[in-house]
């Protein structure tokens, strides 16, 4: 069937024709070997609008944990999906980031966040400072009361007011990484910091490093709390592998899979997400968490029957499927347009100019999220014709200006693929 879809799609673009208005003529072009009949084309549209429907299918009564190699993955291969996940009270749904992601934040981002953290501890617009027990514990509280200030503002659409609440987060985060014991040891290490950001060549140093990876922890709270999801519900897993540099890479047991495999014992998940880039593809990153979750899947399906459990495959802005590669289609509407764009411009506040940009698009990732689902819905149409949608009896199918390509597996298919294409060792259990 891959190859018959293959076919079917390369033909029609070819000759820029949806697929139920090819005639026998039509179909007699190209390699002898590989034409199809109009039998053909009807059992792969059908087969089209199974992958489809699988995509559409109600998701309720389920434990969901989605995995992502960096900050912001999770949210441009799957979040149209994950807004329909979490709209059921009855799903449970998690999010385990495995890396700190420091990188991707640059030093003039967080020169600006501290000035203006300096800035308004000044104007004493941050006023939890002035509670006795801040800097020795308070500092610890409190944190998701960061996230609903910000987001509050953005409803207000009050720009200081975010950057305040911004600012807010940082300091708690300089407090539990610096020590200070008071504001004017706060506003010490404040002004050091700044300097440093500010010279041509900054000291790079693990406390600022640090302080990189929370502000991207920060972000992907905000993403998230946009849908309800509870701070303690997005976890951070700061993997091992993260800068590893290693000619062939081996998840290490200790600090790359157990870490994920304590995550499945205690969430026990009926549906895990996974990146999957075109083996082994670059991101190096999306490659080394790909091989730790499913060394850690490994050692968790010897301990428990796993077979309820199903795996979803997905890619973003770094890798895209075929659609004969992937088994499942899933529809995006202006509405989840909508909701990446705000929440993307709102949340990612280091990485709305990216510091590693896609060498083949100039401008914020989740456009370049977007533009690939369309492309992909284009697809799908010439399978299925333009009327296949707006005339659909289902208003989750009219309302589809887009398309998501995934793979569900189930565990054992998830590890026999990684084993056969991705050349994983998978560590044995101590």
């Amino acid at each position: 069937m891959k190859e018959k879809i293959q076919h079917l799609l390369s033909l029609c673009k070819e000759l820029n024709k949806y697929a139920h208005k090819l005639t026998a003529e039509d179909l007699q072009s190209g390699n002898p070997e590989e034409r199809l009949d109009l039998q053909a084309v009807q059992q792969i549209t059908e087969e089209v609008k199974a992958r489809l429907e699988r995509g559409c299918r109600p998701i309720e009564n389920k434990v969901i944990l989605h995995t992502g190699p960096h900050h912001d993955d999770i949210m441009l291969g799957l979040m149209p999906l994950i807004n329909r996940q979490l709209r059921p009270v009855s799903n449970e749904v998690y999010f385990n980031v495995m890396t700190s992601g420091y990188h991707s934040v640059s030093n003039s981002f967080m020169h600006d966040a501290l000035a203006d953290t300096l800035r308004f501890l000044d104007d004493g617009r941050i006023e939890m400072v002035r509670y006795p027990d801040f800097f020795t514990g308070g500092y610890l509280l409190k944190y998701d009361k960061d996230v609903h200030h910000y987001l509050d503002n953005v409803a207000k659409k009050d720009t200081q007011g975010m950057r305040r609440g911004l600012c807010h987060r940082i300091l708690r985060d300089m407090v539990g990484i610096w020590k200070p014991r008071n504001v004017e040891e706060t506003r010490a290490v404040l002004l050091r910091e700044i300097e440093n950001l500010s010279a041509s060549t900054p000291v790079e140093t693990p406390e600022m490093d640090r302080l990189k990876g929370l502000e991207r922890e920060f972000e992907e709270e905000l993403v998230w709390a946009y849908m309800g999801v509870p701070g303690r519900n997005v976890r951070h897993l700061h993997l091992g592998l993260y800068g590893r540099q290693e000619e062939l890479f081996t998840p290490d047991l200790q600090s790359d899979v157990l870490p994920i495999l304590e995550q499945l014992r205690l969430i026990n998940p009926d549906i895990i997400s996974v990146v999957m880039d075109a083996g082994g593809l670059r991101p190096d990153t999306h490659y080394k968490v790909l091989l730790s979750v499913a060394a850690a899947l490994k050692l968790r399906h010897e301990e428990a029957d796993l077979s309820h459990v199903r795996i979803l495959a997905y890619r973003n802005v770094w890798s895209t499927f075929h659609p004969a590669d992937a088994n499942m289609y899933v529809p995006v509407s202006l509405n989840a347009f909508a909701v990446i764009e705000k929440a993307f411009a709102t949340s990612y506040l280091s990485q709305y100019k990216a510091e590693f940009p896609n060498p083949n698009f100039d401008g914020p990732f989740s456009e370049l999220a977007e533009t690939i689902w369309v492309k992909q819905l284009r697809d799908i149409q010439f399978l299925l014709g333009k009327d296949f949608f707006y005339q659909n009896k289902s208003a989750l199918i009219r309302a589809t200006h887009g398309m998501l390509f995934l793979n569900e597996y189930s565990v054992e298919e998830f590890l026999q693929i990684i084993h056969n294409q991705y050349l994983t060792t998978t560590p044995s259990r101590p």
